[in-house]
C-alpha cells in the first residue's frame, strides 16, 4: 500500500522593507525619470532603502519595535542629495552627501538583532535612491547619459521617520508603520 503525502499550503510570508520616504521640493524632476526607467517608478515614490526587502515571521509589531529602539538614537538630520550613483552595470540613481554617515550607521545597526540574517555582506551600502534601471544590458549606457541632469541637481530634506513597508509585488506595496526619530 503506498502512502499519500498531504502538504499544507502557508501563506507566504511578508515580504517587508524599511525605508525613507523624502519630500523634496524639486522631487518632479526625479519623478518623471523614474516614470520612464523605473519599474516600480509609477507604483512607489521615490524612497531610500534602509532594509531591503525581506521576507520573515517576525510580525510588524516586532519589526516596529526593533526599528523604534534603533532610530531612537538619532534626532531630525538634514539629508542632501546629488550626484550620480551606479551599481552593477544595472541600477542608477542619486547619491547621498549630507547625512551618509548617520544613514550608513543607521542600515548597519538596524540589520543587528533580529534582522541580522537578513543582511548581504558582499554589498556594501550605499545611501541612494534608485531612479533607473537597465531591464537590457545594451539600456546602461543610454540611463548614466539620460541620468545626468537630474543627477546634478540637488535634492535637500530633513530625515525625521523611517517607513515600514510591505510589498505584495512588483507594483503593489503598502505604508504600514511610520516609526519618527527622536525630536
Amino acid at each position: 500500500m503506498s502512502r499519500k503525502l498531504t502538504y499544507i499550503l502557508r501563506p507566504t510570508l511578508p515580504r517587508r522593507a524599511v525605508v525613507w520616504f523624502p519630500s523634496f521640493s524639486n522631487v518632479a524632476s526625479i519623478d518623471r525619470f523614474r516614470s520612464q526607467y523605473d519599474p516600480m517608478g509609477n507604483a512607489m515614490p521615490a524612497h531610500l532603502t534602509l532594509v531591503f526587502p525581506f521576507h520573515s515571521r517576525l510580525t510588524l509589531d516586532q519589526l516596529t519595535a526593533h526599528v523604534q529602539k534603533v532610530v531612537r538614537a538619532w534626532p531630525a538630520f538634514p539629508v542632501v542629495m546629488n550626484g550620480m550613483w551606479s551599481a552593477q552595470n544595472e541600477f542608477v540613481g542619486i547619491a547621498s552627501q549630507v547625512g551618509r554617515d548617520a544613514l550608513v550607521e543607521m542600515h548597519d545597526r538596524l540589520y543587528r538583532g533580529p534582522l541580522a540574517e537578513f543582511l548581504r555582506p558582499e554589498f556594501d551600502y550605499e545611501p541612494h535612491i534608485t531612479l533607473g534601471r537597465a531591464v537590457q544590458p545594451n539600456q546602461f549606457d543610454a540611463l548614466i547619459r539620460n541620468i545626468t541632469p537630474v543627477a546634478r541637481d540637488t535634492y535637500r530634506d530633513l530625515f525625521r521617520a523611517v517607513s515600514l513597508i510591505t510589498l505584495e509585488n512588483e507594483s503593489e506595496w503598502s505604508r504600514d508603520r511610520d516609526v519618527p526619530l527622536t525630536w
